[in-house]
C-alpha cells in the first residue's frame, strides 16, 4: 500500500509516503508502516504526527535521516542537487478481526506542513488453540507507586507444535503503559529466551522452560520474569497477552537435509485481560524519616571525612542507601526532621542532595557544620521506608559518628 502527497515548494517539492509490509495481517503479529518523507530541509527534523489508530496499538519506533548529494555537468553548466529523506519507522498491532483505519500522518518543519491520507488494512483472526497459551500473573490486588512489583510471564506450547514450530510472535499490551516501569535482571538459572515483540524491538527475555503433563498434553513451558514498578496511582487496564504461532504443516528437506516448512497455519492462545490497581503509599503514621523508599531490608550507612574539628568546620558525609527496592526513587529526608540533625546545633543545607545509583547502592553528599561546641557525635540517622508486603512503614538507624569539637577562636580588629 503506498499513499503519496505531492506539494510544490518554492524550491523543491515535498513529498510524503506511507508503505506498509506485505500483507496478509493478523491479529496480535506486529505490522510494519513506513512513512518516507522527501524534499524537506535537513535541519531541523520534521515533527510526525499520526492523527488517529482505530483497530490497534501504533507506535514510532524510530527515524531514519539520509541525505544523498549529486553534480550534474551539462554543456559546462554544473547543477548540484542535494536530497534529503527521513524513514520513519512504525509498529502497528491488530487487536481485532477487521478493517483498521491508520493515520493520516503530518509532518512538520516550522511554519511548512504536510499530511498523508489515512491508509487501511485488513486485519485477519487467528483461531484460537489449547495448543497454544500465554499466562501473565499480574498481582492480585493493589500496589503501591514506586513498589518493585515481580511479573511472570509464561509461554505454553503442545510438543506436537513445538515439533513444527516455524516462528512465535508474543505480544504484552502491558508493557507498553506509559504510567509502568519494568526491570530486567539476569537469572543464572535460565536456560532459553523468551522472544517479546515491543514498540522498541525484540525483547529477549531470560527464562526457563521446563516440560509439564496436563489435559492428556504434554508443554513445554518457557518461564520469564520482569520487575514491574508502578509510576502512578488509578487503575491500570490492557488488553490481553496474545502469542500467534505459526506451525509448519508441510515439509521437505533442503541441501543439508534440513527440515524446512513449506506450508503453515496460524494458531493464537491469549491470556486475560490486566486490571491493576495502583495506590499511593499512606499518609497515615508515615514517619517524618520517610523519603520514597519503598521495599524491604532497608540500611543506611554514614561516614564522615574528618573526626576532629573546630565550630563552624565544614564536614563531610557520605550516604549510602541499600536495599530490595526502587533506588532511583528514595532520596533523603530533610536533615532537619525528627530523628536525624538538630537544627539547633547543626548548620545544614537548604537543598535536598541529589542521589547516585550504583550497584552498591544509591549515594549522597552532604556538608555539615557544627554550630555547637557541646555536640560529641554524628547522631544515629533515622531512615523509614514502606513495606508494600506487610503494609507497614518500617525504621532504621545509621550509626553514630564521634567527633572532637574545639571552640573557635574569636578574631578582634586588634589581632588583624
Amino acid at each position: 500500500v503506498a499513499v503519496a502527497l505531492l506539494t510544490a515548494g518554492a524550491a523543491r517539492a515535498q513529498s510524503v509516503e506511507v508503505q506498509v509490509g506485505r500483507g496478509p495481517h493478523y491479529v496480535g503479529e506486529p505490522i510494519e508502516i513506513d512513512v518516507v518523507a522527501a524534499g524537506f530541509e535537513e535541519e531541523p527534523e520534521p515533527a510526525i504526527e499520526a492523527l488517529g489508530a482505530d483497530g490497534g496499538r501504533l507506535q514510532l519506533v524510530g527515524v531514519s535521516p539520509s541525505v544523498s548529494s549529486s553534480i550534474t555537468i551539462v554543456n559546462g553548466r554544473m547543477t548540484q542537487r542535494r536530497d534529503v529523506t527521513f524513514v520513519y519507522r512504525h509498529r502497528f498491532v491488530g487487536t481485532r478481526e477487521g478493517v483498521a483505519r491508520i493515520g493520516p500522518f503530518a509532518l512538520s518543519q516550522g511554519a511548512l506542513r504536510r499530511t498523508a491520507p489515512a491508509i487501511e488494512l485488513q486485519v485477519r483472526a487467528v483461531p484460537q488453540s489449547d495448543a497454544v497459551r500465554i499466562a501473565l500473573e499480574p498481582p492480585s490486588g493493589p500496589v503501591v507507586v514506586g513498589q518493585k512489583v515481580p511479573l511472570p510471564l509464561e509461554l505454553w506450547i503442545d510438543r506436537e507444535v513445538q515439533r513444527d514450530l516455524v516462528s512465535y510472535a508474543i505480544d504484552v499490551p502491558l508493557f507498553a503503559l506509559p504510567q509502568l516501569r519494568f526491570l530486567d535482571e539476569a537469572d543464572p538459572g535460565a536456560n532459553t529466551e523468551l522472544q517479546v515483540q515491543t514498540d522498541s524491538g525484540t525483547l529477549m527475555l531470560p527464562a526457563r522452560s521446563q516440560e509439564i503433563r496436563r489435559d492428556g498434553r504434554r508443554y513445554l513451558v518457557v518461564r520469564a520474569e520482569r520487575t514491574m514498578i508502578p509510576l502512578a496511582t488509578g487503575t491500570l487496564r490492557a488488553d490481553p497477552a496474545t502469542v500467534v504461532v505459526d506451525q509448519g504443516t508441510q515439509f521437505r528437506r533442503d541441501l543439508f537435509r534440513q527440515r524446512r516448512a513449506t506450508a503453515s497455519r496460524k494458531i493464537m492462545g491469549r491470556s486475560e485481560a490486566v486490571e491493576l490497581v495502583v495506590r499511593e503509599v499512606p499518609r497515615d503514621d508515615r514517619p517524618p524519616s520517610f523519603a520514597g523508599a519503598i521495599g524491604r531490608g532497608f540500611t543506611l550507612e554514614v561516614t564522615a571525612d574528618r573526626s576532629v574539628v573546630q565550630v563552624g568546620e565544614p564536614i563531610a558525609l557520605s550516604f549510602t542507601l541499600r536495599g530490595d527496592g526502587d533506588l532511583s526513587t528514595a532520596g533523603l529526608p530533610p536533615l532537619d526532621a525528627p530523628g536525624l540533625f538538630d537544627a539547633e546545633r547543626f548548620r545544614l543545607p537548604v537543598d535536598p542532595p541529589t542521589g547516585i545509583v550504583d550497584d552498591d547502592g544509591k549515594h549522597f553528599e552532604v556538608t555539615v557544620r557544627v554550630a555547637d561546641a557541646g555536640v560529641r557525635e554524628i547522631p544515629a540517622l533515622a531512615y523509614s521506608w514502606f513495606d508494600a508486603a506487610s503494609g507497614r512503614f518500617e525504621t532504621t538507624h545509621s550509626r553514630p559518628i564521634a567527633l572532637s569539637v574545639g571552640a573557635a577562636d574569636v578574631v578582634g580588629a586588634a589581632d588583624v
